[in-house]
């Protein structure tokens, strides 16, 4: 009996679609005032890119400067490969963060960036799932029968950050559905803890 032979897309999926919209911010280039600022925690990974957008400038019609974590080439193939890391700017960890490895998903190693973002100014983010495809070749045929993940993008949470505030994005795909929430992060009698935020 012939062995099944196992074709992945993930890659060349992901990149194609979002691979035009990546904007990255090194830690090292940003600077934090939390007087005028605040900072926000985004994962990603090949296949799970995590999208914001950012009014940066206080004329509303400019716009906004897009970020895509997991998304563009770079984040993707180091994803893929595995020798991607999380990018931080002194964020407090959370549960999510303590348990990243538990993100992992075939040939998708799961990652996060913080970034300063100002303060007072709308952001909205948004997340999706590329599904993948995969082929088996028939034993007996030359034909292959080939299974395709459904992709889905969550709706969009809109917000506005308030000075000194750290915020992270969760995201979730349950079946053919994405979601994602914005949560506020407290530190409640000495434990850090996400609180959702009612989004616009």
């Amino acid at each position: 009996m012939k062995s099944k032979v196992v074709t992945l897309s993930i890659f060349a999926l992901t990149t194609t679609l979002f691979g035009c919209a990546t904007t990255e911010l090194p830690a090292t280039s940003q600077n934090y005032n939390p007087s005028n600022s605040a900072r926000i925690r985004l994962f990603g990974q090949n296949q799970k890119p995590s999208i914001m957008e950012v009014q940066m400038d206080q004329n509303e019609n400019s716009r906004p400067v897009k970020i895509n974590v997991g998304g563009g080439l770079g984040d993707a193939f180091g994803s893929f490969v595995g020798a991607t890391k999380s990018d931080s700017i002194g964020m407090a960890e959370t549960e999510n963060t303590r348990n990243l490895a538990s993100k992992d998903g075939l040939l998708s190693k799961a990652f996060y960036r913080e970034f300063v973002i100002p303060a007072g100014r709308q952001v909205k983010v948004y997340s999706s799932f590329i599904g993948l495809s995969t082929s088996y070749p028939m034993a007996s045929t030359d034909t292959a029968v080939t299974y395709r993940q459904r992709s889905c993008t969550s709706g969009t949470v809109s917000f506005v950050p308030q000075a000194g505030k750290d915020y992270e994005v969760g995201f979730n795909n349950n079946g053919n559905v994405c979601s994602v929430v914005v949560f506020d992060i407290q530190t409640i009698e000495g434990k850090t803890t996400l609180v959702p935020i009612q989004s616009k």
